[in-house]
């Protein structure tokens, strides 16, 4: 398990009020309130990073269908509803 690091980051004064709000009213730390959101945000992030990566690589490896046959199947499984 790796050692526990601090970090410093300038926020708003607004932000700081919505974080000690936030972290008084789950008695919890602001620290353990901002190590929670950025996990949420780095996982959200870092998946869609991860995807775009993906399909490009798909993309450069010729992994890939037209438009119209995509539209096709799209259709046949989700109906009018995708036009």
């Amino acid at each position: 398990m790796q050692k526990d690091v601090t970090i410093t980051a300038r926020i708003d004064g607004e932000l700081s009020d919505r974080l000690g709000r936030l972290s008084a009213m789950q008695g919890r730390s602001k620290s353990w309130v901002v190590g929670r959101a950025l996990k949420s945000y780095l996982d959200a992030e870092l998946a869609f990073v991860e995807a775009v990566e993906e399909g490009r690589a798909d993309m450069r490896a010729g992994r890939t269908s037209p438009h119209d046959e995509v539209a096709a199947r799209f259709k046949a499984r989700f109906g009018a509803a995708g036009s």
